[in-house]
């Protein structure tokens, strides 16, 4: 595939050495790639637990490279609207232009970016990535934000939430093209794939399901208990929550 390894995946909280007995049985019985078809993974609360958009953006605040007052806000307008919520996060980074992000985002993947990784995920990953499979991770996170998993992990293709930019080429804190959340993940999807199938996706929550929808293949990750009764009734796979899984804070923000 496009897409290597970091030398030492330790740095970004993976493991060294792969474990292909955590891969989960309905991705080994998908074959090999012959049409090119695609494996998509949703990334924040599916490939890992813990949620890169809100961590990267509270540590750009916490060293004062963007504002913090807002976040408050953030939370209680993600806790009513989750795709109005990852729109509203764009506007933190008002007027930084994408090659100072781009720094920043390395520099915090390297140094701060250690994930809660799903490792039956990710071992679902590699092994579709050695089948054949272009590996694409569908996000509502700012794409930018995500970018550095091309030579992190084995993935071929980042999609997200596309800040716009204004004639200076500074970010002017809203999205561009399709607003990649909830139907908008499947409307940027379909408007990027053409005619190449969907074989495989898994998510984690309602901002995935119309993307899962696409796929011959669907795996619910770590649903809470109206995406898991909705994941049921789909027919799909579900793995659960972990004994010591902990909800991120701002789903549990009352509004």
């Amino acid at each position: 595939m496009s897409a290597a390894s970091h030398p030492d995946p330790t740095a970004y909280g993976l493991r060294a050495n792969r474990q292909p007995e955590q891969v989960p049985e309905l991705v080994r019985r998908i074959p090999r790639c012959d049409d090119g078809a695609l494996a998509v993974f949703d990334a924040d609360g599916t490939l890992w637990v813990n949620d890169v958009a809100d961590d990267f953006t509270l540590w750009m605040i916490g060293e004062k490279h963007v504002p913090g007052e807002n976040w408050r806000t953030y939370q209680k307008i993600y806790a009513a609207d989750h795709p109005a919520g990852c729109r509203y996060l764009l506007g933190f980074f008002t007027g930084m232009t994408i090659a100072r992000l781009t720094e920043l985002c390395e520099h915090y993947w390297l140094h701060h970016a250690k994930r809660k990784w799903v490792w039956e995920v990710v071992e679902a990953l590699y092994d579709l990535d050695e089948k054949g499979y272009p590996i694409w991770v569908v996000s509502g996170t700012p794409t930018d934000f995500l970018l550095p998993l091309r030579h992190i992990i084995r993935v071929d293709e980042v999609v997200g939430m596309d800040f716009e930019l204004d004639a200076e080429g500074r970010i002017t804190g809203r999205h561009a093209g399709i607003s990649c959340a909830g139907e908008g993940k499947a409307e940027k999807l379909r408007s990027l794939v053409g005619e190449r199938k969907v074989r495989f996706c898994c998510g984690n929550g309602s901002l995935d399901g119309p993307m899962m929808l696409m796929a011959e293949i669907a795996w619910s990750v770590y649903p809470n208990p109206e995406f898991a009764e909705y994941s049921r009734q789909q027919g799909w796979p579900i793995l659960p929550r972990p004994p010591d899984f902990v909800e991120e804070e701002k789903f549990t923000i009352k509004v």
